[in-house]
């Protein structure tokens, strides 16, 4: 069985945005589930990598509700877990969850651990070697996380600190 590490080991980890994602873990992740073909990757495109090469796992159900996604392990520390929470519905995060310009306004260089990047539409936050990546349509990414029990306590973290950008 192939898994998210696998594939992400034969992408480019570059981070460039130029596919229209914050992360080429991002990237990969819209790739498995349908919703990007590796072609939008300039790596992929201009034939640097092998689309061959990327498979991706199986598909997991999605109710397309809010909720709660574990993948486990961590895709850059195989000891750690990632969190993919969705706090909006698919109708509701079509108008945006977070409101990122607020947000850079009230806290933007006020809290040293939030970066937030309005014409990205994400904020990131760094605790305690966690990474925490919050987005406009209402997804939160927690990597790093010791466990789940931390994950769910990194969330929490994290929300306090958004709460300002909530539309």
């Amino acid at each position: 069985m192939h898994s998210i590490v696998d594939a992400y080991s034969r992408f480019p980890k570059a981070d460039c945005g130029y596919c229209g994602n914050p992360s080429c873990i991002t990237a990969l992740r819209r790739h498995c589930s349908g919703e990007m073909p590796l072609d939008q990757c300039i790596f992929f495109r201009t034939g640097a990598l092998d689309p061959q090469s990327i498979r991706c796992p199986p598909a997991t159900e999605s109710s397309g509700v809010p909720g709660i996604s574990y993948i486990n392990p961590c895709p850059s520390d195989a000891h750690a877990v990632t969190v993919e929470v969705s706090l909006a519905s698919g109708e509701h995060a079509k108008h945006g969850y977070y409101d990122m310009v607020t947000l850079d306004r009230i806290l933007g260089g006020h809290v040293p651990s939030l970066k937030v990047s309005p014409s990205l539409g994400m904020a990131r936050i760094e605790l305690e070697g966690r990474s925490i990546m919050a987005f406009g349509e209402g997804r939160i990414l927690i990597r790093r996380a010791l466990d789940e029990e931390d994950a769910l306590l990194q969330l929490s973290r994290a929300m306090r600190q958004l709460w300002a950008a909530v539309n």
